[in-house]
């Protein structure tokens, strides 16, 4: 996903989830699936890591949530730019979706 990103020179959503996450799939049917969010969430490069599955890529996936944004906690958003660096992070949910928009449009400043 960083690849591509750094190809489209886009920016890098990443999601971390998890099967059992219900606010996960709270945010994904109220918050992502508004018209306005849907439009920001299109202009990145998207990827969906599951934590909470059995196996070695799920191992990895937490492992690398919590080693690289210090938190397990579900559901996380992160935004890089496309050379992998941070440049917001949201954790947790929120049933304000000015909030989320903020989130997803203060790392480019004014499109």
């Amino acid at each position: 996903a960083l690849e591509e990103a750094r190809q489209q020179q886009r920016a890098l959503f990443i999601d971390f989830t998890g099967y059992t996450c219900t606010n996960c799939r709270w945010m994904e049917a109220n918050i992502f699936a508004l018209p306005a969010v849907h439009a920001e969430l299109e202009k990145y490069v998207r990827l969906q890591l599951f934590t909470d599955g059995v196996g070695k890529q799920y191992e990895e996936n937490q492992r690398y949530q919590k080693e690289k944004y210090g938190t397990i906690a579900l559901p996380l958003y992160v935004i890089l730019d496309s050379q992998g660096n941070k440049r917001a992070m949201f954790p947790g949910m929120t049933r304000k979706p000015e909030e989320f928009l903020r989130f997803l449009r203060t790392p480019f400043g004014n499109r």
